[in-house]
C-alpha cells in the first residue's frame, strides 16, 4: 500500500490517499507498478468499454444503426445532461423499446445544472438520468439481437451477460472461472479482477484496434474512435473523462469507475493503466492519473496546460476561496505525513 495523493489545507497536509497503480503493455509486461498489482478489485464502470465490445462484435449495433455518438455513450457514465437523455432515447427508439424497460434504476443526475433544473421545475428524475442507462441499452440491444429474453437482460445468469463475461475474461486474460461476479450500483453484473489484468484489458483493447488480424479489431477500433470523437458522451461538460480525451488529440481513452477506479488506454503505444484509490475517494484519482501521464511523457506542453486544473485540484471553502488542493505525492522522494508543510502550495 503506497501513498498516491494528499489533500492540503492552508499549506499543510490534512489527508493522505493510498492506492495502487499498474501500467502494462499489450504483451503483459509491467512498465510501472506501485503496490501489489495482483490485488483484486471491482472493475466498476471502467469496464464499460470492454462490456460494449460484444454489442459491436456481434453485429447488433450495426443491425440497429447505432452511430459513433451512440456507441460512445454506451461506454459512458454520463452526467445526465439533456444531450445524454436525447441520445439514449434515440437508441431506444432504434431498437423499438421504451425507457421503462431499462433496469438501471433512477438517480439524480450528477450534472449540477440538470439537477438544479429538475429541482426548480419540480420534475422527478428518470432512468434517462441514470449514468449507466446507455450501458443498459447496449446490453438490451445485444439480448434483443440474439433473440434472448429482454425482461431479465441484466441478470448474472442471462445469456447476454455470459457473453459479456466471456469478453471480459478474454480482454483481461483472466480465467472466467476465477472471476467473482457481483452486482453494480445500476443492477448489472460487475467483476472482481486483479488490478494487473484490468490494466491489461485496456492495453489489449488499444492493441486489438490496431491489429487487423484480431477478431475484435473492428469492435475495438469503433469503440476507441467513438469515445475520442464524442468525449462529451462519455461523461459530460467539465468532467475529467471528457476533458482528458478532448484535450489529448486522440492519444488515449479514459474511463472512471466508482470507488476511485480509473483506467486509461494509450492509443499508439498499446499501453493500459489502472489506478485504484483504496479509500474509494474519487477526488484523488484525477491528480494521480495526470501524474502518471506526465511520467510516461504521454502529454505535450499544450495538453498539460489545458488539463492543469486536474493535476492539482483546488480545495475551496464556503466563500469560494481556494484554501488548499489535492495533489499527487507518489513521485516525491519523501512521502508526506499528516501535518507536513507542502512547498509551492497554491494557497
Amino acid at each position: 500500500m503506497e501513498q498516491l495523493a494528499v489533500l492540503t489545507r492552508s499549506g499543510y497536509v490534512e489527508s493522505i490517499h493510498y492506492g495502487y497503480i499498474c501500467v502494462v503493455d499489450s504483451s503483459g509486461k509491467i512498465i510501472k507498478e506501485i503496490g501489489d498489482s495482483n490485488t483484486k478489485i471491482y472493475f466498476r464502470s471502467s469496464a464499460k468499454p470492454i462490456q460494449a465490445v460484444p454489442v459491436i462484435e456481434s453485429g447488433a449495433s450495426q443491425h440497429f444503426g447505432f452511430t459513433k455518438k451512440e456507441i460512445s455513450i454506451m461506454c459512458s457514465s454520463h452526467s445526465g445532461q439533456i444531450m445524454h437523455q436525447d441520445t439514449v432515447t434515440e437508441m431506444l427508439k432504434k431498437i423499438g423499446e421504451e425507457a421503462n424497460v431499462l433496469k438501471c434504476g433512477i438517480m439524480i443526475p450528477y450534472n449540477k445544472e440538470e439537477a438544479n433544473r429538475l429541482q426548480s421545475s419540480k420534475e422527478k428524475p428518470s432512468v434517462l438520468h441514470c449514468s449507466c442507462s446507455a450501458k443498459h441499452v447496449g446490453m438490451l440491444t445485444l439480448a434483443k439481437y440474439k433473440n434472448y429474453s429482454i425482461d431479465d437482460y441484466n441478470r448474472i445468469d442471462h445469456p447476454a451477460q455470459h457473453e459479456i463475461l466471456n469478453t471480459i475474461s478474454y480482454f483481461t486474460d483472466y480465467n472466467e472461472e476465477n472471476i467473482t461476479v457481483g452486482i453494480d450500483g445500476c443492477g448489472a453484473p460487475i467483476y472482481i479482477i486483479p488490478i494487473y489484468n484490468i490494466a491489461l484489458s485496456y492495453a489489449r483493447i488499444m492493441n486489438f484496434a490496431n491489429d487487423e488480424n484480431s477478431k475484435y479489431h473492428k469492435a475495438c477500433k469503433t469503440i476507441i474512435e467513438s469515445m475520442i470523437e464524442y468525449p462529451e458522451m462519455v461523461a459530460g461538460d467539465e468532467e475529467f473523462c471528457t476533458e482528458l480525451m478532448r484535450f489529448t488529440n486522440g492519444k488515449l481513452i479514459g474511463k472512471v469507475g466508482s470507488e476511485a477506479v480509473y483506467c486509461v488506454g494509450i492509443k499508439d503505444k498499446g499501453i493500459g493503466i489502472c489506478v485504484k484509490i483504496i479509500d474509494g475517494n474519487e477526488r484523488a484519482v484525477y491528480p494521480v492519473v495526470m501524474q502518471i501521464l506526465k511520467e510516461l511523457n504521454i502529454l505535450d506542453k499544450n495538453e498539460l496546460n489545458n488539463l492543469q486544473h486536474w493535476s492539482r485540484v483546488e480545495l475551496k471553502n464556503n466563500l469560494d476561496e481556494v484554501i488548499g488542493d489535492i495533489l499527487p505525492s507518489f513521485q516525491l522522494l519523501n512521502k508526506y505525513k499528516l501535518g507536513d508543510k507542502v512547498a509551492d502550495t497554491s494557497v
